[in-house]
């Protein structure tokens, strides 16, 4: 029985090509790859997280062969509209869906299970009182100015490793990217988000909200929550029970 695991993996955003459940626990003989890609046939699809759900049943990297198990996890569930046909298509395929926005309630809440990274046990001092955590493509075209003083670095950066020292490093993180936000949250770093669409409302515990005209002076107004870990880390494993669940029934279907 084959587990394969899909999310979109050879991303420049760092926040997206880490967000694979399978990056953080051991799952066998599983694999990983871009969902993007044609996939070899498979038992169990796990896809997420990251903003994937809307396009996941005309995805190319999915088998829809009859009796494959669909999971999404940790995909982000709120739409642009009231009702889209294919979200209906993807919420239709899946046997179980964890989201990563908080309320609602049509799913098991499963948030980006980054959370469980062990970089996030030991976060370092921090060096700066702000630092900019920005979204490559989208700070220009939110007319976004940062001043010189502040530290900054783009969430099309190497890697994980890269991006939390950053992000660690400020006292106060500000940031228009989904996951800068989330990490800094995650470390208990006061957080303000400058939001450019409806994903950024679904936090388990909620940043500071700014617009790009007034971040700047909103920066001593940035929220902490020194719980958000924990938070996390357990909603993720208990979202993962039930993942081992239908994997465990698939592989006794199987026998």
């Amino acid at each position: 029985m084959r587990v394969l695991f899909q999310h979109l993996r050879d991303s420049k955003n760092i926040g997206d090509a880490v967000c694979s459940p399978f990056d953080y626990f051991d799952w066998g003989d599983a694999q990983a790859k871009d969902l993007r890609t044609p996939s070899p046939d498979y038992d169990v699809g796990v896809y997420g997280g990251g903003k994937i759900f809307g396009g996941l049943a005309s995805g190319p990297g999915v088998n829809h062969a009859p009796g494959v198990t669909h999971i999404a996890w940790g995909v982000g569930t709120r739409q642009t509209l009231p009702w889209s046909l294919k979200y209906y298509r993807s919420r239709k395929m899946c046997t179980l869906v964890g989201s990563r926005d908080w309320g609602d309630k049509r799913y098991d809440f499963a948030p980006c299970p980054t959370c469980m990274s062990p970089l996030f046990d030991s976060p370092p001092a921090p060096k700066h009182k702000v630092v900019f955590y920005c979204h490559g493509g989208k700070t220009t075209q939110q007319n976004i100015e940062i001043p010189d003083g502040i530290p900054q670095l783009s969430n099309n950066c190497t890697s994980l490793e890269d991006a939390l020292s950053f992000i660690a490093s400020g006292e106060t993180v500000v940031s228009n990217s989904y996951h800068g936000v989330y990490w800094a949250l995650l470390m208990g770093r006061k957080t303000i988000c400058i939001p450019f669409s409806k994903k950024f409302y679904g936090y388990r515990l909620t940043p500071h909200f700014a617009t790009p005209a007034n971040w700047q002076t909103e920066i001593d107004n940035g929220k902490s929550y020194p719980e958000m870990l924990e938070l996390m880390r357990s909603a993720t494993l208990a979202f993962k029970t039930k993942v081992d669940a239908q994997i465990d029934r698939k592989r006794a279907q199987a026998l």
